[in-house]
């Protein structure tokens, strides 16, 4: 597992990629930047500060066991979306269970589902472990 050894908020003063999901953090953007090591190794890390929070909310879920890459982050969001968010969306392709814009993996429209919305194991069933939503408690509010 990676071990971050700084974090801070920064605005960027040129464009970078957001190692969660590919896109372009703008210059200008507020964006989190972290100093990591793993297996030896530094690395920083730069993501959209939605994507952060994202993350944070389904990292239970996807359960890396070395750290979240971005491919853990895209494809935890694509499930995550499509099982909890899409069905109610106008973007989901109801005839071909799909979104239909695969693309962004609804991370906007994910961030605001997560400002009252949690993710709970409710149990197991064989191997699996069984997740469902619910609403947060009032004194649990999103965080920024």
């Amino acid at each position: 597992m990676s071990e971050q050894l700084d974090r801070k908020i920064r605005t960027a003063r040129k464009s970078h990629t957001c190692d969660y999901c590919g896109q372009t953090i703008e210059k200008g953007e507020q964006y989190e930047w972290s100093k990591n090591i793993w297996e030896g190794t530094i690395f920083e890390w730069h993501n959209h500060l939605s994507c952060g929070r994202v993350a944070s909310a389904i990292w239970d879920y996807v359960d890396p066991d070395d750290g979240m890459s971005d491919q853990d982050f895209q494809d935890g969001c694509r499930e995550v979306c499509q099982r909890f968010i899409c069905p109610d969306c106008p973007k989901w392709n109801k005839e071909y269970e799909d979104c239909d814009d695969d693309e962004t993996y609804c991370i906007d429209m994910m961030d605001e589902f997560f400002k009252i919305h949690e993710l709970y194991k409710s149990g197991k069933k064989g191997y699996y472990e069984i997740w469902k939503c619910r609403e947060k408690a009032e004194d649990e509010g999103w965080k920024n």
